[in-house]
């Protein structure tokens, strides 16, 4: 039995490969690792720490994860503002991002949208979007 060619994963796609890269498929690649650490974290936070501290009277948990996820928000800004900068982002698309950290959910859904526009812009800019070569175009040039 022989196996296919090996697919290709698509530029910022996560991976450890991606995390590494110094360009900015390996900015995408950490800013979208951060959402989603940090999104999680928000959501402990909001609906474990939180009722337990407020109806259980039992702030631990509010407060370790409090901290925890105060510290990865940082780090969190720091990979966004990494992307903003290597991509050129509008004020909206950065503000945007920044407030996705404060409500939970929203970080995922801002970071699908940033994700689908980033591709449609690089698909716009004949960016190959598999990462293995330059960009193809219909008309070969002879």
């Amino acid at each position: 039995m022989t196996a296919g060619p090996e697919p290709t994963r698509l530029m910022g796609k996560p991976s450890l490969s991606g995390l590494l890269r110094k360009d900015m498929i390996g900015a995408l690649v950490r800013y979208r690792v951060m959402t989603f650490i940090v999104g999680s974290a928000l959501i402990v936070l909001v609906l474990v720490g939180v009722p337990l501290q407020v109806w259980g009277h039992f702030d631990l948990v509010a407060k370790v994860e409090g901290t925890i996820h105060g510290y990865l928000y940082l780090v969190y800004l720091f990979t966004a503002a990494d992307l903003a900068r290597r991509a050129h982002w509008r004020l909206g698309r950065i503000l945007a991002v920044v407030l996705s950290g404060f409500v939970p959910f929203l970080a995922f859904i801002v970071e699908h949208r940033v994700y689908q526009q980033m591709r449609a812009e690089w698909a716009a800019d004949g960016t190959d979007l598999t990462g293995v070569g330059p960009a193809r175009t219909a008309d070969p040039v002879s």
